[in-house]
């Protein structure tokens, strides 16, 4: 008989657990409590085995200086720095002159930006920072809403820097960050990568490649498919790949197929132009297959211990201490498995160089 080393699907994964558990009807627990404590166990395991989601995001660093002093406007006619996405990114402006600040909230040309609030006179500076950020060495990550724990940051991409987060704010740990300023002819690197570790999913379509259904312009963050399973579930959190795309991309909203189609929402925006009927794939699981089992004995682990319970003070044909015995099972069990996984830990904290100005590149 030939060995299927290929991801488990959900419903392969459940069905592993009931046999674990004894349980292939179901009489002890039922399909909707295995799904809850699947989903739990999915945010433990990645403690141990980390998934870990890559996403980029840019600095924001541009400066420059009033020319015009026009009523809750910011405008800059020497440099013409401006561009849509400031107002759809929620852009802040804070005057440097008089420590004011406001909030893009539209593009009306290259040089002008209409602001939340009258802040600007003529001559007076200003530095454009991310959303919700207070200088820039911040960037918003309040996008990814789904991740346990930040696992590292780099910028320029290729150089490690330590970092703390603040709320939605991510602030990194750097001596200086060049100019974000689009329009210059030598282009600086403004590409920040964060890798955040997140829950592993298991996917529980039953159809995980289909096409794109529309053209798609950088930066969009829905697009229509097709081509996929009818009347299925893609959910929140499920990760995917468009064909000639680095980027990994997660639904943020989740939506019934229709007619084998649907518009997905997804987060990061598209880091390329893609063309309708470039192909999609689904990721079916982020679990290796050689730790399938222990996330088996895990989920069982977890479900009988909160099941147990149920049979204090119960009476059985066993005797009386038969919960206790239940309880042990699974204690026994949960610390098996935990220790298994504790032997693949690798947990280190670094201190990364803040760079600088001169001596290479930030000075690494």
């Amino acid at each position: 008989m030939a060995i299927n080393y290929a991801n488990r699907t959900y419903a392969e994964m459940q069905n592993l657990i009931e046999q674990m558990l004894q349980d292939t009807g179901n009489s002890t627990f039922d399909t909707t409590e295995l799904g809850y404590w699947i989903e739990e166990s999915l945010k433990e395991f990645a403690n141990y085995k980390p998934h870990l989601v890559p996403v980029v995001f840019q600095i924001e660093s541009r400066t420059g200086s009033d020319t015009a002093g026009t009523s809750s406007k910011l405008t800059d006619t020497n440099k013409s720095q401006f561009v849509a996405g400031d107002a759809t990114f929620e852009k802040v402006i804070h005057n440097t002159t008089d420590d004011t600040w406001a909030v893009v909230e539209a593009q009306d040309s290259t040089s002008v930006l209409s602001i939340s609030a009258d802040i600007m006179a003529s001559g007076e500076n200003y530095e454009i920072y991310n959303k919700r950020c207070w200088n820039e060495y911040q960037i918003y990550i309040g996008d990814v809403t789904d991740y346990l724990e930040v696992d590292s940051v780099e910028y320029p991409i290729g150089h490690k820097r330590n970092w703390k987060i603040y709320n939605d704010v991510l602030e990194i740990a750097v001596n200086y960050i060049e100019d974000s300023d689009s329009t210059l002819s030598t282009l600086s690197r403004v590409d920040v990568l964060v890798r955040f570790n997140k829950p592993h999913r298991l996917n529980q379509l039953t159809d995980w490649s289909g096409e794109t259904n529309a053209n798609g312009t950088k930066g969009d963050k829905t697009i229509a498919i097709d081509g996929m399973g009818d009347t299925e579930i893609i959910e929140r959190g499920d990760e995917f790949y468009i064909q000639y795309h680095r980027a990994l991309y997660t639904i943020m909203a989740d939506v019934t197929t229709r007619g084998n189609g649907a518009t997905i929402t997804f987060f990061p925006g598209l880091e390329a132009a893609s063309t309708d009927n470039d192909d999609i794939e689904f990721i079916k699981s982020t679990l290796h297959p050689q730790d399938e089992d222990v996330f088996a004995q895990l989920v069982a682990a977890r479900a009988v211990l909160s099941d147990s319970i149920r049979h204090i003070g119960g009476i059985s044909i066993a005797g009386a201490g038969t919960w206790f015995d239940y309880q042990s099972w699974a204690r026994d069990k949960l610390a098996e498995v935990l220790s298994k996984l504790n032997k693949n830990v690798m947990r280190s904290k670094k201190m990364y160089s803040r760079g600088g100005r001169f001596g290479g590149l930030l000075g690494r």
